[in-house]
């Protein structure tokens, strides 16, 4: 009897020692989940991570690409087409070869452009505001994008304007691109360039009016 007792005894003991370590394995889970858990939510929130996404949300990005828009238009006037407002019109940012502004204005802001049909034969596109406007360097990436190098100026003469200082012309196959270059100065006395790249037949009366 007291050997049954005895056994009956150490079973129980071995079933709540079972159950401890059962209780006791459980708990530690939890509590791994949970700090594993708080870390992600941590990791999300760290400067680091903020700092990056700050970084890349003011960094603007756009497909609206000035020597893509050129290529169209050239496109266009070797075809012998007529230009179309509806097809070319547009106020606003145009960018680079890597989807970036062409130019900052003095606020600070993505410079604005403006593109406009001066006629069916002739499409001019002009920056809007002063700002760190590179001409020159504007030129050669629109004229490399369009395969033109210095075998294809020509005189500037008759597309010259009085206000302009700077003009440039090229001959592509269907018409000419002239690039015109001008000083501007804001109320406050803040000194940037104006800059009018035309594309046209050479038909056009309106190039020779002033935008």
């Amino acid at each position: 009897m007291e050997t049954v007792f005895s056994g009956l005894l150490e079973t129980l003991i071995r079933r709540k020692a079972h159950l401890a370590i059962a209780i006791l394995t459980l708990s530690v889970s939890l509590w791994s989940c949970g700090k594993g858990s708080n870390s992600g939510n941590a990791s999300s929130d760290s400067p680091a991570d903020s700092s990056l996404y700050s970084s890349e949300d003011n960094v603007y990005h756009a497909d609206n690409d000035i020597a893509m828009t050129l290529k169209s238009i050239a496109d266009a006037l070797h075809q012998g087409e007529q230009l179309d407002s509806i097809d070319y019109n547009y106020d606003g940012i145009l960018t680079d070869g890597t989807g970036r502004p062409i130019y900052t204005d003095i606020q600070g802001a993505p410079g604005l452009w403006s593109i406009k049909v001066d006629s069916p034969e002739s499409v001019s596109i002009r920056n809007l505001y002063l700002g760190d406007l590179l001409p020159e360097a504007l030129e050669n990436y629109i004229t490399q994008s369009l395969g033109l190098d210095e075998t294809h100026i020509v005189d500037a003469a008759d597309f010259k304007k009085e206000d302009s200082e700077k003009t440039l012309a090229y001959q592509f196959d269907g018409g000419y691109l002239v690039f015109e270059t001008r000083t501007a100065l804001t109320p406050a006395g803040q000194e940037g360039p104006l800059m009018t790249i035309i594309a046209t037949s050479g038909a056009s009366p309106s190039l020779h009016q002033a935008h």
